[in-house]
This record gives structure tokens, sequence and C-alpha cells, in this order.
């Protein structure tokens, strides 16, 4: 479980690590030195908490066999914010669309 853990912490770092990449090249720089966008401590607080999120969800997949290695597990961390929010509709009883 713990290893799945760690795979979806990298699949959540690896979606952050893409969205700066897209934010330095916005702004041309840090994109929390611009006007208007977030400081660098939320920056950081929403780093951690979408890391943390795709290794709970990782391991949580695996504890109920649905993930059987790494792959699936790095998915599901990349992917976390998305399948939580279709869970929650789901659970909710929002019903599903065709995304």
């Amino acid at each position: 479980m713990a290893q799945a853990a760690v795979w979806g912490l990298l699949g959540g770092f690896i979606v952050e690590a893409l969205e700066l990449l897209v934010a330095s090249r916005r702004v041309g720089g840090w994109p929390w030195t611009r006007p208007g966008e977030p400081g660098v401590a939320p920056m950081v607080v929403s780093v951690v908490l979408r890391m943390a999120i795709g290794a709970i969800l990782a391991a949580a997949a695996y504890g109920s066999g649905q993930v059987g290695g790494p792959l699936p597990a790095l998915g599901l961390g990349v992917a976390a914010p998305l399948v939580i929010e279709k869970m929650t509709r789901t659970l909710s009883g929002g019903g599903t669309d065709a995304s």
C-alpha cells in the first residue's frame, strides 16, 4: 500500500510540475511574483494537498484491490481531482455525464 501511495504522490507531483511550467511560461518567470497570481505560500499548500490527495487515492485503490501496479497508481495520482469529482457527483446523486 505504501508503494502505491508513493506512486500516487509522484503522479500528483507530475501534474503540479507541468502546471508550474505552463504558468512560468505564461508569465515569463516565477508566477508568484506577478500581480494577480497566487503567492508562493498558496502555491506550496496547493501542491502539497494535490500530492497528498493523489497518494491517499492510490493507496485506497490498492487497498481495495483496484490497483495492482505502479502505472495505475501513478495514473490515479495524476487524475485524482477528476476521480474525486466524479465520485462526489455519483455519491451525491448528481448523476453522470458523458465527459
